[in-house]
């Protein structure tokens, strides 16, 4: 009995990424509502960048270019913040 095979492998890959690509997906619609209909300026501020993972750099990176592209009307701001400290060689911000 085959329990896994490499097919199966490359499944559960497709899978998770589908799965990242409809987060980010719902993130910028999410991000895109709130900041067109709101009438004040939203801001997102995220702390200990540093420790963020590809796929949060990845979904961060979605959104600000869907809403920096879309619409004039949204005030949409994003402000990150991370140490120097603890930037790993190979991260994103390194």
């Amino acid at each position: 009995i085959i329990l896994c095979d490499d097919a199966g492998q490359q499944d559960d890959d497709q899978d998770c990424v589908d799965a990242q690509k409809r987060l980010q997906y719902l993130l910028c619609r999410f991000v895109d509502i709130i900041s067109s209909y709101s009438g004040s300026p939203v801001i997102l501020f995220l702390d200990d960048l540093q420790w963020a993972d590809e796929a949060s750099i990845s979904a961060i990176n979605q959104i600000l270019m869907v809403n920096g592209s879309m619409n004039s009307k949204q005030q949409f701001f994003f402000l990150g913040s991370s140490r120097e400290e603890g930037l790993l060689e190979d991260h994103s911000f390194g």
